[in-house]
């Protein structure tokens, strides 16, 4: 009896396998998986580690092989053909983001909001004046456009062929290596996977489903009708034969995954077509042995399409890519796509400044996005190939209906995708914004002292002015501490349960705990508050930006920490506020409330603005933000204002250029006081005090102190 053979599993059918067990683990175990991060990591870097090298050899090998009458039929025929399609692609590809639910993001404040803006160094991306340099920064662009020009050089050098024959032994060695780390891939993937929905937020997990949908949709509607209908339009083919006749080898490379297995195919139903057209037959298929070997060293629309992670990055991020942004977009994403994806993406992520972590959503969804892919690149490969036969022997036929109803078709098709897909998944994938919840019910990371909280001046407690104030407060046991009456989110501000919280108010509750004193608030309007203190109505202030004028009506403490200057602003009119040099020269209304000292600092800052004197920023937002162009504060107080009206963003068109010094006031000339809570701020900065607050209420760190996420071994069966 002979026993059956076992069937073997395709790479790609391992790949669907890990995709599903790493999903079904992460699901399992929860937060559990987290470790897989590093594995996926360590996946990633291999999967990068031979890309540059493979691509410089066969870039100078593709070219360089070839003779001089086929490159200048490459150039000439098939270079515009191509440069055609590459303008469909990237014009479909831009339609992504009008395909995206319009929810709404924000965030608390973060770093990122203040680096400065590196401006791209356009000469030094794309000339490499040291290629040594430019492989090792990873500046693709300058790497990719050194590897044409000494293919090119080499096409008319005669003593060649050893040279090309020992770089086809290079490729051979990164093709073997590159194979090996492609085995790997169904254990990357699981790791990615597993770790991804295991720790993954339920909020992400859906904004993922956005890209794979819209992805999905978007290519289709490409490989299906606008690239083969093209054909058909400009050729005497029907798109019937484009299409059924190439099923097959479509069929395949969506299967497989690889366009390179399917190219043979592609060539010989390219002939068979051709040679059931009126043409020149040789002609033709003297184009085709050129065109379909030479195009797969060119982007196809496959890659192309890759661009449209980076637009969904940044809308999932919050660092949306606008219109302005798209040119360099576009440049930078063009040349970095003759390399691999694996490296192109994270250079476009770092180019547009968007989050790079962001890259593990793209290798997760890529599982499934690389064959609509690689469908694309067939597809993409089939049409330059057939129209650039055809071109060769003048039998591209522009006919005005025929061209007139393809145009028309394929707007309505993308007008019913991009409406289709947004409202599919507006209607389909649950959303809410909870972050402005989030915010206005934080409550103290941890309850100190027992505080109490005056919502009027209460009776003013005995001074003795003979006497220092810190042996005043020490002696009757009491600090009292004057907040402001207003809204000063995420620094002093009542949350939903009405208690006083924030930033400056824990603080106050860890200085009185060290004192051992008991605490008290007391409401105070302005920023003078040297007669609150002389009256007897608190002992210190919350933390005041520091000016002169105020420093000689009452003494400060050293400065505890640092605001940057920013403008909050419409959502949609964040990216014009932020080029410093081009708002000097522009006609604002800027709203502000600022002392007199940062009027004329704003002023200076803009010349040409008119300052418009508002009560405060909730009036602001209530009252004036349609007559002003945008309100003058810090960029950590109008990154929680943002949460609250989530309409708004932030802008930082100085970066971290300009810092606002921040301390606490407190009456004048006591300098016992201020040496004892300068040694105190000293103190508590080195034992990591206010930069844990710092985190907690400023970059809203109080979102990784949620329960454990939702697994099956915790909350169905209880094992843990």
């Amino acid at each position: 009896m002979k026993l059956k053979k076992h069937t073997k599993l395709s790479l790609s059918t391992k790949i669907f396998i890990a995709l599903v067990c790493g999903i079904i683990t992460g699901l399992f175990f929860g937060e559990m998986t987290a470790f897989l991060e590093i594995i996926g990591e360590i996946y990633i870097k291999l999967l990068q580690m031979t890309v540059l090298p493979y691509v410089i050899l066969s870039l100078i090998v593709g070219l360089g092989s070839l003779e001089y009458k086929q490159a200048i039929l490459l150039a000439k025929k098939g270079g515009l053909l191509l440069l055609v399609i590459w303008a469909i692609t990237i014009g479909v590809v831009f339609l992504f983001p009008l395909a995206f639910p319009d929810w709404q993001f924000s965030s608390f404040f973060s770093g990122v909001l203040i680096e400065p803006k590196e401006p791209v160094d356009f000469v030094k991306l794309y000339i490499p004046a040291n290629p040594f340099n430019s492989i090792a920064n990873n500046l693709v662009p300058a790497v990719v456009i050194f590897c044409i020009s000494i293919g090119v050089a080499l096409i008319g050098i005669k003593e060649k062929a050893s040279l090309i024959e020992d770089m086809n032994v290079l490729m051979d060695a990164l093709t073997k290596v590159t194979n090996f780390i492609v085995r790997l891939t169904p254990i990357g993937v699981f790791a990615i996977t597993a770790s991804a929905s295991g720790t993954m937020g339920i909020g992400e997990l859906r904004r993922m489903e956005v890209y794979l949908f819209t992805y999905v949709f978007f290519s289709l509607a490409m490989s299906l009708w606008i690239l083969p209908a093209l054909v058909t339009t400009l050729t005497p083919l029907k798109y019937r034969q484009v299409v059924w006749l190439t099923k097959d080898a479509l069929v395949t490379a969506f299967a497989t995954s690889s366009l390179f297995v399917v190219l043979p195919i592609l060539a010989e139903k390219s002939k068979e077509m051709v040679s059931q057209s009126d043409i020149d037959q040789n002609s033709a298929e003297s184009a085709i042995a050129v065109i379909i070997p030479t195009s797969f060293n060119f982007p196809h629309a496959g890659k192309l399409f890759t661009i449209s992670f980076i637009l969904f990055a940044g809308w999932f991020s919050g660092f949306d890519v606008e219109p302005a942004d798209y040119p360099l977009l576009l440049g930078s994403g063009l040349m970095s796509l003759f390399a691999n994806v694996n490296i192109a993406v994270p250079f476009l992520l770092d180019t547009l400044q968007i989050p790079s972590d962001t890259f593990h959503f793209f290798v997760a969804t890529s599982v499934i996005n690389a064959r609509f892919a690689t469908l694309l690149a067939a597809v993409h490969v089939l049409s330059l190939t057939l129209l650039t036969a055809f071109s060769m022997n003048d039998q591209l036929k522009i006919h005005w209906f025929k061209l007139f109803r393809y145009i028309v078709v394929s707007c309505c098709l993308l007008f019913t995708v991009v409406t289709g897909t947004r409202l599919i998944l507006t209607a389909t994938i649950e959303y809410s914004y909870d972050k402005d919840t989030l915010l206005a019910s934080m409550p103290l990371s941890r309850q100190r002292v027992v505080g109490k909280v005056h919502t009027e001046p209460p009776e003013p407690l005995d001074i003795n002015h003979s006497e220092n104030r810190l042996k005043t407060i020490i002696e009757r046991g009491v600090l009292r501490v004057c907040y402001p009456e207003d809204n000063n989110m995420p620094f002093t501000y009542f949350n939903s349960k009405n208690q006083l919280v924030g930033f400056e108010i824990e603080l106050f509750q860890v200085l009185s705990a060290d004192l051992n004193v008991k605490l008290e608030f007391v409401p105070a309007s302005g920023d003078d508050l040297s007669s609150y203190f002389n009256e007897g109505y608190c002992d210190m202030g919350t933390g005041q930006s520091l000016t002169p004028l105020l420093s000689t009506r009452q003494g400060y403490t050293t400065p505890h920490i640092d605001y940057t200057v920013a403008f909050l602003v419409k959502d949609h009119r964040r990216h014009q506020f932020n080029n410093y040099d081009t708002l000097r020269q522009q006609d604002l209304e800027i709203a502000t409330v600022g002392t007199l000292y940062y009027r004329r600092m704003l002023h200076d800052m803009l010349p040409k603005a008119e300052l418009l004197f508002v009560d405060s920023l909730s009036s602001y937002i209530e009252h004036y933000s349609d007559k002003a162009d945008a309100f003058a504060t810090f960029a950590e107080k109008a990154s929680a204002w943002s949460i609250l009206h989530p309409e708004y963003a932030v802008a930082t068109p100085l970066g971290n250029s300009i810092k606002i010094p921040v301390a606490y006031p407190i009456p004048l000339g006591e300098e016992s006081m201020a040496d004892l809570l300068n040694n105190w701020l000293n103190l508590k900065q080195k034992d990591g005090t206010i930069s844990s607050l710092y985190n907690y209420w400023i970059l809203g760190e109080t979102e990784k102190k949620h329960s454990p996420r939702w697994s099956i071994i915790r909350d169905v069966l209880h094992w843990i």
